[in-house]
């Protein structure tokens, strides 16, 4: 059955406890893939998250998807005060493969693309197909990759440039 969240909305104050409820309620398997804040979040983590959100700051561009009073997803653009922003995405175990992650994706892009982003830049898993097939689709080319060695993992480096090239 595909579900549909509440809202999809900017992270704002208050938001700091659900991020940290939706981040560690992730199974192993999606921690594998997916994690930006560590193998486990803290609330000091997830308050600089919020606080990074904050007029003035902008540092990070967060959306989380809400259904009721719990995250179900959360799609970023982190380091905004640099030349090279980087892309994140999670999404709650039970609501992957209802397409939660395209949306909360595209409108994080249509987001970069009305600030004038030139590059964007994120890493996935290698054996993660299903993410590095929709980030292709939405214009991030592979330009690397590497061998974790805290994890063993492969990574692929991808970037989205406004002009198509990889610098």
């Amino acid at each position: 059955m595909t579900q549909t969240p509440s809202s999809i909305r900017r992270i704002q104050a208050g938001d700091a406890e659900a991020l940290m409820e939706f981040y560690n309620g992730l199974s192993q398997a999606s921690i594998r893939t997916f994690r930006p804040l560590g193998v486990k979040a803290e609330l000091d983590k997830c308050r600089d998250v919020v606080l990074g959100n904050e007029a003035g700051r902008e540092t990070r561009y967060d959306l989380v998807a809400v259904h009721g009073t719990r995250i179900v997803g959360w799609c970023f653009l982190w380091d905004l005060d640099t030349c090279k922003p980087s892309f994140g995405l999670g999404v709650a175990d039970d609501w992957q493969r209802q397409g939660l992650g395209a949306t909360l994706m595209d409108r994080v892009m249509a987001a970069s693309d009305e600030r004038g982003l030139k590059q964007i830049l994120l890493t996935a898993v290698k054996d993660n197909e299903v993410a590095w097939r929709m980030y292709a689709k939405r214009g991030f080319v592979r330009y690397g990759e590497y061998v974790d060695k805290a994890d063993g993992e492969t990574y692929l480096r991808m970037m989205r440039c406004e002009d198509g090239t990889v610098i």
